[in-house]
This record gives structure tokens, sequence and C-alpha cells, in this order.
């Protein structure tokens, strides 16, 4: 997938390839990460998984369907529930459980259960006290929260989070996570900046320069690849001057 600059003619003044030659699979159940420094080409990718974009060459498949089939566009993202970066960009509505009852309500499902629903994913948050809330008087983590009950109240059996977590405090990052952690079901696809967020994922697929560098667990990319090395090293450092600090 390229990145194409034009001027005010629609002339091509600039090409930047964002992934390339990347190949993976990621079956039903599984928590995958996808890791790499900032211009690896995560966030493309990750659009790619809802057809936010579709692939110049070669072929997405989700759940069997070709995402660059048009008609088949909201077949894709019933299918891929994604939750973005800032969850100020995602709010909708005035009051939370009505934003979080805008994502079954945008693919049909019927009042009643749409209220179902609502109920059922924020209970998984931990979000349920606040459902007569107004979003906006919410902290950041809270937000979050919300997207993504918002986008597991569409029954989603895939969940991409595109560095859903960078800008909360540990803490908070820590309770999302322990959320995800208890979604069994769920096809979890998250990129991040925070290793800690996905050292414990069935797989990690490190991109570097759009391509894929190194893929394995954990344990595997500490003995494979330096560049992971690096980023866990600077993660326990970190991790030690918080301790000494407090």
């Amino acid at each position: 997938f390229d990145y194409i600059r034009r001027d005010g003619e629609d002339n091509v003044i600039a090409v930047e390839t964002a992934v390339n030659d990347v190949s993976f699979e990621v079956k039903p159940g599984e928590f995958v990460a996808i890791l790499g420094h900032n211009g690896s080409g995560k966030s493309t990718l990750a659009r790619h998984i809802n057809a936010l974009l579709v692939p110049e060459e070669g072929t997405m498949y989700v759940d069997g369907i070709d995402t660059s089939e048009k008609d088949m566009v909201w077949e894709v993202r019933k299918r891929a529930g994604m939750v973005f970066q800032n969850p100020d960009n995602q709010v909708v509505q005035n009051v939370v459980e009505e934003d979080v009852g805008f994502g079954p309500e945008n693919i049909g499902v019927p009042t009643k259960k749409i209220w179902e629903r609502v109920e059922e994913s924020l209970k998984k948050v931990g979000m349920l006290h606040e459902r007569k809330s107004s979003p906006n008087h919410l902290s950041g983590g809270q937000k979050q929260r919300i997207s993504i009950a918002r986008a597991l109240s569409k029954h989603s059996p895939i969940l991409v989070m595109d560095d859903s977590t960078s800008a909360l405090d540990m803490e908070t990052e820590h309770e999302i996570q322990k959320t995800l952690n208890s979604l069994k079901d769920t096809t979890k696809i998250i990129i991040a900046h925070r290793i800690s967020a996905v050292c414990h994922a069935d797989e990690i697929i490190y991109l570097q320069d759009g391509r894929i560098a190194e893929r394995g667990t954990h344990e595997e990319l500490l003995a494979s690849c330096p560049l992971y090395e690096e980023m866990w090293n600077a993660h326990i450092s970190s991790k030690d001057t918080v301790k000494e600090e407090n």
C-alpha cells in the first residue's frame, strides 16, 4: 500500500510505500500484537483490517471476505470492530449508553437487542455505572473503555485496537488490558507502542519500514530481534525509574 501525494493539478509528486510484502494469518480467538517504531506501517496495516484502506497489491481477507469488494465493506466492518488512539474523536452521542448503542444501531440491530447489548458490553468494561453520564465528563481511560464497549456491542468477532492505550497512564492501561484478556472468544489484534501491553500475545509481529522484520512470541523475539530487545530493555528501565521515584 502506497501513500500518494499530488499537486493542485493532480500530478503525482511523491509516493511513500507504507506496507510492502506483508503476509500473516490470525486464527479465531488469537491475540496478535503488531509492534514497531513510528512510521513502520502499523496503523496503515490496522486500517486494512476493517477496509478503511484496501491493498493496492495482494488481498486482505477478513473472515473469508475480500476487503476490496465494495459491496461487502459493511460486512467486513461488522466482523472487525475498530478502536482508535484518541477516544475523543470517536464520541458520537451525548450520553454513554446512546454512544455505545450507536454501533449496533448502525448495523441494523433491533432496538430491544441494542439495549441488551449496551448493558452487556458496559458490564464487560466495568462502566455500567456511567451509562447515563456524558462521555465528555469522563476521564481519558473511561472514554477509551466506552470506545471498547461500542466495538463490543456490535458483537464483532474481531477487535482491532490501533495504539488505543498509549496516551493512558500505566494503571489505566493495565485495567483495560485485564478487560481485553477476559474476552476469551474475541480475536484481538493490538497495535501498540508499549511493549508491556502485548508481551503476552500469542504472536507478535514486528514491523520495520513497512515489512515484517521478525515475528514470534515475546521470548522468541527477545532471542532473535535486537530492536525488540531494545524496546523491552527500555521498558524495564522505565519501570525501574518509576519505582525509584516512588
